[in-house]
C-alpha cells in the first residue's frame, strides 16, 4: 500500500526530485505519455500522489523534467573547425535520442530545460562558427529541427511491427503494382524493406550540401 512520504521505513529509499523523473521517464517509454498519470506515478514509487506534490508542483512540471532528462542524453559535439562534422554528429544524435523516447518527439513542454536550451545554443553555436548569420543560424537551426523530429515521426509509423505477416503484404503489394505498370511505385516499395534507415543520412548529406552552398554564397 502506498504510503506518505514522510512515513518511516528504513527499507524505502526517500522519495527525491531525481527519484520521481526516474521513474515517470520509464513509465513514459513503457506506456507513452498517455499511460503517464500521478496517480499511476505514486504507486509505481509506492507513496501516495500528492507526496510527489512535495517535490514538482504539478503533473506538468514533471513532464517538463523528463522531456528535459531525453534531451540530457543527446551527445553534443565541442566546437570544430569542421561545422558539417559537428552539425551532423549533433543531429544525428537527437535523431537516435528521440527514437529511443518517440513520445518526446511529439511532445512540447511549457518551458525549456538546461538541457534542452544546451542543446539549442550548441545547434547554433555550430552555425555561427561556420560563419552564418545569426537569422541564417535562426533558420538553419529550425530546418534541420523540422527535419530531424519529422523523420523520426516516419521511422516510428514505419518500424516493422510484425515482420512475417508484413513481407508477405509487402510480396502482394509488389505483384499488385508490377501488373498495374506502377513500376516506380513498385521498386519504392521494395526498397522499404532496407533503406529507411539510410535515408535519414541521406537527407541530412542534402541539407548539409544546401547550407554550404548558401554559406559560400
Amino acid at each position: 500500500m502506498p504510503v506518505a512520504d514522510d512515513a518511516p521505513d528504513e527499507g524505502r529509499p526517500p522519495l527525491t526530485r531525481e527519484r520521481i523523473l526516474g521513474a515517470a521517464l520509464a513509465m513514459a517509454d513503457e506506456q507513452g505519455i498517455g499511460g503517464l498519470t500521478m496517480r499511476a506515478l505514486g504507486k509505481t514509487l509506492d507513496v501516495e500522489a500528492m507526496s510527489i506534490y512535495h517535490h514538482l508542483p504539478s503533473k506538468q512540471a514533471v513532464i517538463d523534467g523528463i522531456v528535459d532528462l531525453v534531451w540530457a542524453e543527446v551527445t553534443l559535439t565541442p566546437e570544430a573547425e569542421d561545422w558539417r562534422r559537428a552539425v551532423r554528429r549533433t543531429a544525428r544524435s537527437v535523431f537516435v535520442t528521440l527514437l529511443h523516447h518517440p513520445w518526446a518527439n511529439r511532445l512540447r513542454a511549457t518551458s525549456g530545460g538546461p538541457a534542452r536550451m544546451t542543446y539549442i545554443n550548441a545547434s547554433l553555436a555550430h552555425l555561427r562558427t561556420a560563419g552564418f548569420t545569426p537569422e541564417q543560424a535562426f533558420h538553419a537551426h529550425h530546418v534541420l529541427e523540422a527535419y530531424i523530429q519529422g523523420y523520426v515521426i516516419q521511422a516510428v509509423d514505419f518500424a516493422p511491427q510484425d515482420p512475417a505477416t508484413e513481407a508477405v503484404q509487402r510480396a502482394a503489394a509488389l505483384e499488385f503494382l508490377t501488373a498495374a505498370g506502377m513500376t516506380a511505385l513498385a521498386e519504392h516499395v521494395e526498397l522499404h524493406g532496407t533503406h529507411l534507415g539510410s535515408s535519414f543520412d541521406f537527407g541530412l548529406t542534402l541539407l548539409l550540401d544546401g547550407l554550404e552552398r548558401r554559406l559560400r554564397a
